[in-house]
């Protein structure tokens, strides 16, 4: 397949059937999807304006291969769910500068991912942070520092250097503390606050510095105002599989499952009667287009809806039943 080809999905200009079959080719091969992935990188890290060229990719894609090379210590790969998203990448220790953004304090790092996005990050210390859709993540350039620590207002999967420095995430909730580990911390403004540990072990420590809690591998703290701080064994692929592009729901609330199609698709979706919030949902959802997933709802739910693509609004209702 040539890089032609590979472009031409990025940007749109194939059908559908002809997307679908690249795509497929593409998965199915190692160096193709790798060259794809880069690719798309350099799309997104240009693609501030509509219908961006083939040669705006190449010349995006070669500027990015540069500046990978030439400024350590961080590595960023992109991954876009909607046609002309875009992420924005303040590195201002490295000097690094995207999408017109001017660099701020020194050795100092926030990566923030705008809905319809999904980001991977390689930290200074050796670290691997996935970080999902309407999401910031800030840290210290300095691999020098006493003590790793980022800064998270939204969700991220983290895989952890082993290292004797903990490395610590805090969140308007509490500070979640490892030494080496994987995890998720689920931490938007709004909502519920998770933390679901993969291997290893962490403490969460709540805002008052007073409660400490030390999760065990399969187990999930949760935290709210009004049930306060809860421990389960959960499945931890359902909490993280998000990284993978992928959403898993089980037996979930329709108000629970449309805020997160919104942050994975960028849109606005209203439920237009309060009836339709406590319907349950389960499916998964991996290469499915927006309208893909509601029609796979609408199939198995008693719903009806409408969709505003210019102004990305959808509004979904109870369907109606004929009486006689």
């Amino acid at each position: 397949m040539s890089p032609e080809e590979i472009i031409a999905v990025i940007t749109g200009d194939v059908s559908e059937d002809q997307k679908k079959d690249l795509l497929s080719r593409i998965r199915n091969d190692h160096v193709l999807y790798k060259e794809y992935k880069s690719l798309k990188n350099a799309w997104a890290l240009s693609s501030h304006q509509v219908g961006m060229s083939e040669e705006k990719v190449r010349k995006a894609y070669l500027f990015q291969q540069a500046k990978i090379r030439s400024q350590r210590p961080v590595t960023v790969r992109l991954y876009s769910f909607l046609k002309y998203a875009a992420i924005v990448l303040l590195v201002f220790g490295a000097g690094i500068l995207f999408n017109r953004y001017f660099s701020g304090e020194p050795g100092l790092a926030e990566i923030v991912v705008p809905p319809g996005q999904l980001t991977e990050v390689n930290l200074p210390d050796g670290s691997h942070a996935w970080i999902n859709s309407d999401t910031r993540l800030s840290f210290s350039t300095n691999i020098r520092d006493r003590r790793r620590q980022v800064v998270l207002n939204g969700e991220a999967y983290f895989q952890v250097q082993k290292d004797q420095r903990p490395f610590v995430v805090s969140t308007k909730y509490g500070d979640i503390t490892v030494l080496g580990t994987s995890f998720n911390v689920h931490a938007y403004d709004s909502g519920e606050f998770q933390a679901t540990l993969v291997e290893g072990s962490i403490r969460y420590t709540d805002r008052s510095g007073q409660r400490q809690v030390l999760l065990s591998p399969g187990q999930q703290l949760s935290f709210s105002e009004d049930n306060g701080i809860r421990v389960n064994e959960v499945k931890t692929v359902q909490y993280t599989s998000w990284k993978d592009g992928v959403l898993i729901f089980r037996k979930e609330p329709l108000k629970d499952v449309v805020r997160r199609l919104e942050r994975h698709f960028d849109v606005n979706i209203e439920l237009e009667d309060p009836l339709l919030e406590n319907i349950r949902f389960t499916g998964n959802i991996e290469h499915e287009s927006l309208l893909d997933v509601i029609e796979y709802i609408n199939k198995t739910k008693p719903i009806q809806y409408t969709y505003n693509g210019k102004q990305k609004q959808l509004k979904i209702r109870l369907m109606q039943t004929n009486k006689k």
